[in-house]
């Protein structure tokens, strides 16, 4: 009798996705982790602690404290979004093609004009990367028969 156990080395999955425009042309492109990525989990669970850490008196707000949302984009652009091609950023009357780095990509959710948008689609994305990742490795692995259901056996 003997125990085998797959060690997975990584479990982190991306996919590029085009970012188009109503009419369907392709505006840029993203590399996308599905939303099972440790680090952005991480983050979220650090979002929703927030209140907890800070507490619930208001008049101890700061301006260096940020909104509850704009630690979703944040946490999303610097850990779902992996890397992109095709972004510029319009400043000063210039466009620039803009590498991407996690601070440009919080600059880009939540300073942009259509960051919100960006956002809605990396999110729906990594849950859409994720779930076919998930199924892919159930699909794999099979139906792994139970080693135990919780009962005793009896030798008869």
């Amino acid at each position: 009798m003997a125990l085998k156990v797959a060690i997975q080395k990584s479990k982190d999955v991306s996919l590029w996705k085009e970012y188009k425009d109503t009419e369907g042309n392709v505006l840029a492109e993203f590399k996308i982790r599905g939303d099972a990525y440790k680090p952005y989990r991480v983050a979220l669970e650090r979002a929703q602690n927030q209140v907890s850490s800070k507490g619930y008196n208001v008049s101890t707000a700061g301006a260096e404290d940020k909104l509850y949302h704009e630690l979703l984009l944040e946490a999303a652009a610097c850990h779902l979004i992996a890397e992109w091609k095709g972004v510029f950023f319009a400043e000063d009357g210039k466009e620039v093609e803009t590498p991407y780095s996690p601070e440009n990509a919080t600059k880009l959710l939540n300073m942009g004009d259509i960051g919100v948008s960006v956002w809605a689609f990396v999110k729906t994305n990594a849950e859409k990367i994720q779930a076919e990742a998930d199924q892919a490795k159930a699909d794999a692995l099979g139906k792994s028969p139970s080693s135990t259901d919780g009962t005793p056996e009896t030798e008869g």
